[in-house]
């Protein structure tokens, strides 16, 4: 299965942005980053650290993808523009307290 088959991207009213969600678990002492339908992760020492390292391994991950002309088809999408914005989420868990890293 490719990433486009796999990731669901959330467009926003305007079309103008794609909205890619990201989560963090945390196991065994160490914090997990990942982003909901595509293979990327980062993993640290704190919640912060784990969420730093996905945002870097996004930013190379899209600046790849757009370098080779795939953008659009990696994240499934055929209406990307020079003016699409995309965007890295954090999801948290209201019920279970958790806080974005530094709140």
């Amino acid at each position: 299965m490719t990433a486009a088959q796999e990731i669901d991207p959330v467009a926003t009213e305007d079309e103008t942005s794609v909205e890619l969600i990201a989560r963090v678990v945390s196991s065994d002492g160490q914090f997990l980053a990942t982003v909901d339908g595509l293979e990327l992760q980062s993993t640290g020492r704190t919640r912060e650290a784990a969420e730093n390292g996905l945002v870097q391994a996004v930013r190379g991950w899209l600046e790849r993808q757009d370098t080779v002309g795939r953008l659009g088809q990696a994240l499934g999408r055929d209406d990307l523009t020079e003016e699409t914005e995309i965007v890295l989420r954090f999801a948290y868990d209201e019920t279970s307290g958790e806080q974005p890293a530094g709140g």
